[in-house]
């Protein structure tokens, strides 16, 4: 009975953490699954059409989904999600990993600026809760130029942007921005005061895309879990 006890505390005690890393590689698997599919389509469609800095940033979310993207999924439905012209459909891996796209543009519609870009929000789990930036949400975006920073209204979503291209919230950062910026850190989730949630938008966590990549695509044990 004692022996019974006693391996009965040390699973006790090792059972969260064996589970707390099954959840981060799932996690991870299938970030970078839908951030390789996404990457594809963009490659497919440079091909297709001309490189991603020539893209038409003014159409509507859905428009350009179905334009650049959208024709080079495969095994991927969709779903309707909105009929506000800023969001597209939701598309649904078979692991049911979802994502959407969402376009800001600068009321311009001669001028790309630091606030024309194409944000795809991923949810590794779909509908299944915590439904949290950092945990099961991830921010990305289709940058249409090099820039020294690109910024969306609640601080800055990435700096010394090289060129057009697929980049994750938080780019060019150092490893202790990711984690600890006010605004979007990794390991700030939870702040909401800080984080705009008063708002009605919650940004903190926003990071964790770029920290994970950083990382080598591992979540690191002083990852905020």
């Amino acid at each position: 009975m004692i022996t019974l006890g006693i391996i009965g505390i040390v699973v006790a005690m090792t059972l969260p953490s064996i589970i707390g890393k099954y959840q981060k590689k799932v996690t991870v698997e299938r970030l970078k699954k839908v951030y390789t599919l996404i990457s594809q389509a963009v490659a497919l469609s440079v091909k297709e059409h001309e490189e991603l800095e020539y893209w038409d940033f003014e159409l509507g979310a859905q428009e350009f989904m179905d334009t650049y993207l959208s024709p080079h999924f495969q095994k991927v439905t969709s779903e309707k999600k909105t009929n506000n012209d800023r969001y597209s459909k939701t598309y649904v891996l078979p692991d049911s990993t979802t994502f959407y796209g969402w376009m800001f543009k600068n009321p311009n519609p001669t001028v790309h600026d630091l606030t024309t870009f194409y944000q795809i929000t991923i949810d590794i789990n779909g509908e299944q809760k915590p439904n949290q930036l950092g945990r099961d949400i991830f921010i990305f975006y289709l940058f249409p130029m090099k820039r020294n920073v690109f910024n969306g209204g609640l601080g800055n979503l990435a700096i010394n942007v090289p060129r057009a291209g697929l980049y994750p919230d938080g780019y060019g950062y150092d490893r202790e921005t990711l984690k600890n910026d006010t605004w979007r850190g990794c390991n700030r989730r939870g702040d909401e005061e800080a984080s705009g949630a008063s708002n009605g938008y919650n940004t903190v966590g926003s990071f964790c895309s770029a920290l994970i990549m950083l990382d080598g695509w591992e979540i690191a044990d002083d990852y905020k879990w």
